[in-house]
């Protein structure tokens, strides 16, 4: 798995709407549907493979991790909506913010 991650103003529930709204409406040509859900994690089941976003405090802000195992670009353009492209780390030791990874 590959995790990533990103700090943003945008607030946690924020973050998990806009992580709908783009793997469940933009993504193609892969469907995705969401397998689970909570308050700090939403997670992916795509025809591509599983894809898991996680958010949780860093501060003041709202530190995002997504963990995949084959979409790797997606989830780059998707951190990158949440911040620029340079704040995007990739590569990140650990599981990610809800658990996962």
């Amino acid at each position: 798995m590959l995790i990533q991650e990103v700090c943003t103003d945008c607030p946690p529930q924020e973050v998990i709407r806009l992580a709908k709204e783009f793997f469940l409406t933009r993504f193609s040509p892969w469907g995705a549907d969401v397998e689970s859900e909570s308050d700090s994690h939403v997670s992916f089941r795509l025809e591509a493979g599983e894809l898991v976003i996680g958010v949780g405090p860093d501060g003041e802000r709202t530190l995002v991790r997504g963990s995949t195992s084959r979409v790797h670009h997606e989830l780059s353009q998707f951190l990158t909506l949440l911040s620029s492209p340079e704040q995007v780390r990739q590569n990140v030791d650990g599981p990610g913010v809800s658990g996962a990874g």
